[in-house]
């Protein structure tokens, strides 16, 4: 087998997904201890401030890895795709794939979150980042073998602009974007 059909990974894709993975397993803790023990200057105590979620409004570094996670995702499948196509997989065979994938994620999501500890159903995170990464993954890879560009844009654009209308039209307060009085709060 020649080296080039052995090493088919996007090399940038894989860093990326790396650097991304480093902060998702914690290193978003080492930073701030080390900027804890470096004196207090701007740089340390603006760093330090970018390893905490922002409270509502505004953006951190710590508020990107979820998204960038969900993106390194959504580029990589087209490469996954094709390898499966270029293999002979049937339609049958990648949607089932996909959709066994997304639910595995959502499986190991709801167990990570204690299912093994036999909470009460009350108690249990159905919601947590891994359940929600399997199933944005899962929706976005469906939609993307399923149509064409032209109406995935379209797809796209409806739920984002639906999304706004409902934040924006459907009571829930006197102040629809704010954290006290949105609908999704």
């Amino acid at each position: 087998m020649d080296t080039e059909e052995k090493n088919e990974r996007l090399m940038s894709l894989d860093a990326l997904r790396g650097f991304d993975m480093l902060f998702i397993m914690g290193l978003a803790g080492w930073v701030a201890i080390v900027c804890q023990l470096l004196p207090s200057c701007g740089l340390t105590a603006w760093l330090h401030g970018q390893m905490e979620h922002v409270e509502w409004n505004g953006l951190a570094h710590h508020d990107t890895i979820f998204p960038l996670f969900l993106f390194i995702a959504g580029i990589s499948f087209p490469f996954s795709l094709a390898k499966q196509t270029a293999s002979g997989k049937t339609v049958g065979q990648i949607y089932g794939k996909i959709v066994r994938r997304g639910l595995t994620l959502v499986l190991l999501g709801i167990i990570y979150n204690g299912l093994l500890r036999f909470p009460s159903f009350a108690d249990l995170r159905l919601a947590g980042v891994l359940q929600r990464i399997g199933l944005a993954w899962m929706f976005a890879a469906l939609l993307f073998t399923g149509f064409k560009p032209k109406v995935n844009m379209a797809i796209s654009a409806i739920i984002l602009v639906g999304y706004w209308l409902a934040m924006w039209l459907i009571p829930s307060g006197d102040a629809p974007f704010s954290f006290e009085d949105n609908l999704v709060g």
